[in-house]
C-alpha cells in the first residue's frame, strides 16, 4: 500500500468517525431534551444551542486526524520495512561469514556499526580463535609427526644395532647407509677411535654416499680438523658453511660441495668411541639434529657393549684354557705327590734303598730335615738353590721359622707341635721366604721319620716348586673375581641343577643361598619363556655357546631382562661337566624401549581423539549458529510482547533471557542509568555493569550459569560499566515462557 492509499484510507476512517461522533452528540441532546429526532428539530436546536455549530464541524477534525494518522502510519511502516531489510542483509552477511568459517576460509572478516558492532567483534574474535586453533593444530601435527619420525627412526636403528651387534664394521655400514637414507641426506661416514701407544686417531670404518657404498680409507689424527675437534670437545657440530675442499659428493652428474654438515661424537659415559658425520645439500632441522644425537648415543652404547662382550669372551676363553692347564698341572702334581708318598713309604720299609732314592729325590725335589725342635739338620742342593743360600753352613742349626713368612707362624707352629708329637703328616701348598725375601710357593710334604722304637727321630720336608703355577692360579682367581664384580655369575650342572653363584646373581634375583640350593636353572624362567629356553639349554649342553637377551623372573616374580651368556665347561674326557652363566641386567633399557612403543600407541590414539573433537567442534559451531538465529527471533518477539507494557513504568526495568541477552530496557532505565536502549538491547547483560565492584545480586542476575532467586533485595550497590554508582532496592522476577525462562530486574 502506497502513501496516497494509506492517507485516503485513514482520512475516510476519520470522516466516518467524525460523522458518527456528530450523530451520537445529537442523539444525546435529543435524549436529554426528550424530543424526537428529526431534521427540522435539528435546525430548531441550532437557534437555541449555537454550540451545536461546533458539533457540525466534527467531520473536519476527523478527516484531518485520519490524514495525520495515515501519514504517521505510513512512516512507521516505511521505517519498519527499512529495519527488516537491514536485519535481513545483516543476517545474510552473518550467514555468509559463518559458511566461510565452516568452509575453512579464515581470511574473511565481518563488520557492523552501531549496536551490532559487538556482534561483529564477537564473530571476528571467533574467526581469530579458529585461525589460532588451526595454527596450533598445524604446529601440533608437525611436532607429532616429528616425534613419530624420531620414535620410528630410533626403533629402526635399534633393530639395526641389535641385528648387527656381532660385527662392528657390518653394523657401522648398516647404520650409516640407513641414516643417509632416513635423513634424506647425501653422504655420511662413521669414524672409530683407535689408540696405538700414546697416539690416538680416528679411522673411517664405514661411509655411504648417493645410495652406494664407499670403501673407507681415511684416518684422522685426534683433534685434527672438524671431526677430530668434535672428538676432543665431546660436543656436536653443525654448520651451513662447509669450508671449501673439506669434502665433495661425486655422482654421475659430476662433483659438488654439500651445503650442510653435522658431526656428532659417539659418546657414552664421557668416553668418545668415535664420531658420525652427515653431509647434505638440504638443511637439517632441529628435530633431525636431535635424532642424529640420539642415534649417536645408541651407537656408542652398542660399541661399548660389543667391546665389553668381546673382552668378556676373550677373558672366558683365556680363563677356560688356563683352568684346563691348571687342572692338568694339579693332576700331575697330585700324581707326583702320590708317587712321592709311595716312595716315602717304600723308603721306610726298605732302608737299604734309601740312599739311592735320596739321591734321586735330591735331583728332582726340594728336601730338608729338621729335628723335633724345628732346627735344620740337613738341606739338599735344590733347597739351598731355591731359597737363595750358598751352602749348608748358612742354614744348619737355623730354626724353620726363618724360611716362613711372619704371617704364617701362628698356624705353622700348631702344625709343627703335632708333627713333633708323631701326628699326621702335612701335605699341601705352602709359601716359603727366600734369603732375599721373595715368595717361594711349593707343593710340600712334612712327615715324621721314626726310629725302631717308634720315637720321632726327625721331620722330613719334601717339596716341588709350584711358584709359577701358584702365581698363575692367583692371576686366574683375580680375573674371575673381576668377572664376578661386573657380571651376575652362576654355575649349573648339565641337568640344570644349581651349584653355586656370586653375590650379584643372588642379589639381582633376590634368592637366599638356602633357596638357591633347591633350585634348577629352569626355575628362573616364566612359563612364557620355558619353551625358548629349553631349546637354548639343549644347544648349550651340546657344546654350543649362547649369547643374547633373556627374560628371567626374580623370587617375587618380577620380570628381569639380561644380556646373558651360557658356556659349557668340559672335563678331561671332553664331556660337559658344568654350564657357566654370565649376564648383565638390562631391565631398565628394556622398559625404556617398551615405554617408547607405548607412547607411540598413545600418540596415535590421541590423534584420533583430536579428530573426533574437531568434528564435535564443527557440530557445536553449527548448533551455536542456529541457537544465535533462534535467540534473535525470540529477542524480537519478546521486545514486541513486553515493550508496550513495561516501557511506561516509572522505574528502571531490565529483562534478560536465560542466555543472558537483554530483551527489554525501558525508558526509565535510559533516563536513570544514562545508557540508551539501542546500545544494550540484544547484548549480554554483563556489559551493562562493572561486575567486580557490584553486589552479588547483580553478579548472579547477569551470569547465565548462576541461580537467580526471585524476591526483594534492599539497599544493593551496583556500578555501571561507565563508572556511575547506585544504591537502591532491587527486585528480581522470574517468568517461565515454556521453552525458556525470562528474568526481570526492577530498580525501586
Amino acid at each position: 500500500m502506497n502513501k496516497k492509499e494509506m492517507i485516503i484510507r485513514y482520512g475516510t476512517i476519520g470522516l466516518v468517525l467524525g460523522a458518527l461522533l456528530t450523530c451520537i452528540v445529537y442523539l444525546i441532546v435529543f435524549f436529554a431534551l426528550e424530543q424526537e429526532f428529526s431534521l427540522s428539530a435539528i435546525a430548531g436546536l441550532h437557534s437555541d444551542l449555537r454550540l451545536l455549530y461546533v458539533v457540525d464541524i466534527f467531520l473536519i477534525p476527523g478527516i484531518i486526524s485520519g490524514v495525520a494518522i495515515g501519514n504517521w502510519r505510513f512512516k512507521q511502516m516505511d521505517l519498519l520495512s527499512s529495519r527488516i531489510v537491514k536485519e535481513t542483509e545483516k543476517n545474510a552477511e552473518i550467514k555468509k561469514f559463518a559458511h566461510s568459517l565452516i568452509a575453512g576460509e579464515l581470511n574473511t572478516s565481518i563488520s557492523f556499526s552501531g549496536s551490532d558492532k559487538t556482534l561483529s567483534d564477537s564473530l571476528n574474535k571467533l574467526k581469530d580463535t579458529l585461525v589460532r586453533n588451526r595454527e596450533l593444530e598445524r604446529q601440533r601435527r608437525l611436532e607429532e609427526k616429528q616425534r613419530n619420525w624420531i620414535s620410528e627412526g630410533l626403533a629402526q636403528f635399534g633393530d639395526i644395532l641389535r641385528t648387527n651387534s656381532h660385527d662392528l664394521e657390518t653394523m657401522a655400514y648398516a647404520v650409516i647407509s640407513g641414516m643417509v637414507r632416513y635423513l634424506d641426506a647425501n653422504q655420511g661416514a662413521i669414524f672409530l677411535a683407535e689408540q696405538e701407544g700414546q697416539e690416538k686417531s680416528l679411522r673411517m670404518i664405514a661411509c655411504h654416499a648417493y645410495d652406494r657404498k664407499k670403501f673407507p680409507d681415511k684416518r684422522i689424527q685426534w683433534g685434527e680438523g672438524l671431526v677430530g675437534a668434535v672428538a676432543v670437545e665431546k660436543k656436536g657440530f653443525y654448520t651451513q658453511k662447509i669450508p671449501d675442499g673439506y669434502l665433495s659428493i661425486t655422482s654421475g652428474l659430476g662433483k659438488a660441495n654439500p651445503n650442510f654438515l653435522v658431526i656428532e661424537p659417539l659418546l657414552w659415559n664421557e668416553k668418545v668411541f668415535g664420531t658420525i658425520e652427515i653431509a647434505s645439500f638440504k638443511p637439517l632441522e632441529e628435530f633431525r639434529l636431535h635424532f642424529i644425537s640420539r642415534v649417536a648415543e645408541n651407537i656408542a652404547t652398542t660399541i661399548n657393549t660389543m667391546e665389553s662382550n668381546l673382552r668378556t669372551e676373550n677373558l672366558l676363553k683365556e680363563t677356560r684354557a688356563q683352568a684346563d692347564q691348571l687342572s692338568s698341572q694339579e693332576e700331575k702334581v697330585r700324581q707326583n705327590m702320590e708317587a712321592l708318598k709311595l716312595t716315602q713309604e717304600e723308603a721306610a720299609r726298605q732302608a737299604e734303598k734309601f740312599i739311592s732314592f735320596t739321591n734321586t729325590v735330591n735331583h728332582t725335589l726340594i728336601r730338608a730335615e729338621y729335628d723335633t725342635g724345628g732346627n735344620l739338620i740337613y738341606a739338599n742342593t735344590k733347597f739351598l738353590k731355591m731359597l737363595g743360600y750358598s751352602g749348608n753352613r748358612e742354614v744348619e742349626g737355623r730354626h724353620i721359622s726363618i724360611f716362613l713368612d711372619q704371617k704364617d707362624h701362628t698356624w705353622f707352629n700348631a702344625l709343627w707341635e703335632k708333627l713333633a708329637q708323631g701326628g699326621r703328616h702335612f701335605q699341601g701348598y705352602m709359601k716359603h721366604v727366600t734369603k732375599l725375601g721373595q715368595d717361594l710357593w711349593t707343593m710340600a710334604t712334612y712327615t715324621c721319620v721314626r726310629q725302631d722304637d717308634g720315637t720321632i727321630e726327625k721331620i722330613l720336608f719334601l717339596a716341588i716348586d709350584s711358584t709359577e703355577q701358584k702365581k698363575q692360579s692367583l692371576d686366574y682367581e683375580s680375573q674371575i673375581d673381576a668377572i664376578d664384580r661386573l657380571n651376575a655369575k652362576a654355575v649349573f650342572s648339565p641337568d640344570g641343577r644349581y651349584r653355586l653363584c656370586n653375590d650379584l646373581f643372588s642379589k639381582t634375583l633376590k634368592y637366599t643361598s638356602v633357596e638357591l640350593d633347591q633350585m634348577n636353572v629352569f626355575d628362573f624362567f616364566g612359563p612364557g619363556e620355558q619353551e625358548r629356553f629349553n631349546e637354548i639349554w639343549e644347544n648349550v649342553i651340546r657344546g654350543e655357546g649362547f649369547q643374547g637377551q633373556l627374560k628371567m623372573q626374580s623370587k617375587y616374580e618380577e620380570d628381569l631382562w639380561f644380556r646373558a651368556t651360557f658356556l659349557s665347561a668340559n672335563d678331561i674326557y671332553g664331556e660337559v661337566e658344568k654350564v657357566i652363566f654370565l649376564a648383565n641386567e638390562i631391565t631398565k633399557e628394556k622398559e625404556m624401549e617398551n615405554a617408547a612403543r607405548k607412547q607411540h600407541d598413545q600418540l596415535i590414539r590421541k590423534e584420533e581423539e583430536l579428530r573426533l573433537s574437531i568434528l564435535d567442534l564443527k557440530k557445536s559451531l553449527e548448533e551455536s549458529k542456529r541457537s544465535l538465529e533462534n535467540e534473535k527471533l525470540k529477542l524480537g518477539n519478546e521486545i514486541i510482547k513486553y515493550r508496550h507494557v513495561l516501557d511506561e513504568l516509572p522505574f528502571p526495568v531490565i529483562s534478560i533471557n536465560n542466555m543472558g541477552f537483554v530483551l527489554l530496557y525501558n525508558k526509565c532505565s535510559e533516563r536513570n542509568l544514562g545508557i540508551k536502549a539501542k546500545e544494550i538491547i540484544g547484548s549480554k547483560a554483563d556489559q551493562l555493569f562493572d561486575l567486580e565492584k557490584s553486589s552479588d545480586v547483580i553478579k548472579s542476575f547477569t551470569d547465565p550459569v548462576r541461580t537467580k532467586t526471585p524476591g526483594n533485595y534492599p539497599e544493593q550497590e551496583f556500578i555501571l560499566s561507565g563508572g556511575k554508582m547506585f544504591k537502591s532496592d532491587l527486585m528480581i522476577i522470574t517468568s517461565d515462557l515454556g521453552d525458556e525462562l525470562l528474568f526481570t530486574l526492577i530498580v525501586l
